[in-house]
């Protein structure tokens, strides 16, 4: 399980939590910034910048994967669906846009009343907005019908931050006298797997769903736009693997060339140094002669006993005098 987060001197920084250890450290070139949110479905982070520029970060690339230009005014607010297709951000212009990331271009955009300074998306498609003290919800952003909000609610206090709560209809909102839990008729989603989500699991369930995330995790630099890499064959290692086993069967072995350590109390004379020397050569020829004979097997197709097997055929069965004879 690895942290992002991003410092006021503009850098990013990934954080293993399952060890304590710093993955990636990195200067974003885009100066401070409180903007951010992770998609779902990858694993990338995306950032927002004064300039109205969404930029998206993996651990094994100090440059963004992906960069667009969503407001002409600073972004305030960013969201992603949990299915990773769409996102949702909100700039000083006072738009709601929504963008399509499978083909990374704009689909819908609104005017809002306000610009908003957070916005938040829930399992079925629900958009929360927060203007000051006022919260908008939109429903159905990505039909390009909407022309009202679904629900507006005002708070005691300037909206700090809202999250919505997963497979249930509360979305919590936190300003600046407290905080409040919002009931949101259809924005969770009613059917989950007991599997990966369970929001009823006991404490030995949890322990268990744990110990089979950390099981499961991968490399913080296996993260890519396209999850579905990881299911894919590397063809420039295989193929690099392939061209060093073909090297055995037409080159000669190297040569050995072994320093023999100098031994005390006389077993460091000329005899016991060759017969040393003799071993680990012998050794190493032994490790050639298996390598080659692996080589020749998996691409010439011979095997090792197979003329034995011809001369010497496999005893017969009990049954096998019951048999017809063939004419």
């Amino acid at each position: 399980m690895t942290l992002s987060f991003q410092s006021n001197t503009g850098f990013l920084h990934y954080l293993d939590t399952s060890i304590g250890k710093m993955v990636k450290s990195f200067r974003t070139n885009e100066g401070p910034t409180d903007v951010m949110a992770q998609n779902p479905y990858n694993a990338i982070v995306c950032t927002g910048n004064s300039r109205g520029v969404v930029s998206m970060w993996s651990p094994n690339s100090q440059k963004p994967l992906v960069q667009m230009l969503a407001h002409k005014a600073p972004v305030q607010g960013i969201a992603v669906h949990h299915s990773g297709k769409y996102m949702t951000t909100t700039g000083m212009d006072g738009f709601l846009r929504v963008w399509d990331l499978r083909t990374q271009r704009q689909t819908h955009a609104y005017r809002l009343p306000r610009p908003a300074s957070n916005v938040v998306i829930s399992q079925k498609g629900v958009v929360a907005c927060s203007m000051g003290s006022m919260v908008h919800l939109y429903k159905d952003v990505n039909s390009g019908t909407m022309t009202e909000p679904y629900m507006v609610y005002n708070a005691k206090g300037l909206v700090s931050d809202m999250k919505f709560c997963p497979y249930e209809d509360v979305l919590g909102v936190g300003h600046t006298d407290g905080f409040v839990s919002m009931l949101v008729p259809g924005c969770g989603d009613p059917n989950f797997d007991a599997y990966f989500d369970n929001p009823y699991e006991s404490a030995a369930q949890r322990k268990e769903r744990e110990i089979r995330q950390l099981l499961d995790k991968i490399q913080p630099e296996m993260i890519s736009l396209n999850p579905s890499d990881i299911n894919r064959v590397n063809i420039r290692a295989l193929e690099n693997k392939i061209e060093m086993r073909q090297k055995v069967l037409y080159q000669k072995p190297d040569e050995v060339k072994v320093t023999v350590r100098h031994r005390m109390r006389g077993r460091s004379a000329a005899k016991s140094k060759m017969q040393r020397l003799q071993g680990v050569k012998r050794d190493r020829k032994k490790d050639y002669i298996q390598e080659k004979k692996t080589a020749e097997k998996e691409f010439l197709g011979l095997h090792g006993g197979d003329e034995k097997a011809e001369k010497f055929p496999a005893p017969k069965s009990v049954l096998a005098r019951f048999k017809t004879k063939s004419s």
